[in-house]
């Protein structure tokens, strides 16, 4: 029973992973005028300047998506790969933007925030570990 119920955890946290990732390479990657849309409309009824919100986005997209890797991973005994590879991931998800024509660009400030979030994520997790120690 333990057994399985450890399997039912690791698919479940492949699975939300999974969709984590999706749902950021979707919004990441969809038209500028979409994007720019959806960003203002959200601003708007959250009461955050479209700016605060769109920097956020991408450090807690990329904090929680290090974070679930990082729990699969660990399940895995993949642990020392997660952080690079999210950190590569942070700098591609920019570099790609371009190559879709739909009005987005790179920014060297989003692949900082990008990359801010990966250690934010890396921090939690190390937090997290902390915790469990104590």
């Amino acid at each position: 029973m333990k057994i399985e119920a450890l399997m039912c955890g690791k698919v479940i946290a492949v699975i939300v992973f999974v969709a984590v990732t999706i749902t950021e390479i979707y919004l990441s990657h969809q038209n500028g005028r979409d994007s720019g849309a959806a960003s203002r409309s959200l601003s708007t009824r959250i009461h955050i300047s479209e700016k605060k919100l769109r920097t956020s986005a991408h450090m807690i997209s990329f904090a929680v998506i290090t974070v679930l890797l990082c729990l699969v991973c660990q399940m895995y005994q993949l642990r020392m790969v997660t952080s690079l590879f999210v950190a590569v991931w942070a700098v591609m998800d920019e570099v790609t933007k371009p190559m879709m024509k739909n009005g987005r660009h790179c920014s060297i400030k989003d692949i900082g925030w990008n990359l801010l979030g990966v250690a934010v994520g890396d921090c939690v997790w190390m937090m997290i570990g902390y915790i469990k120690l104590q």
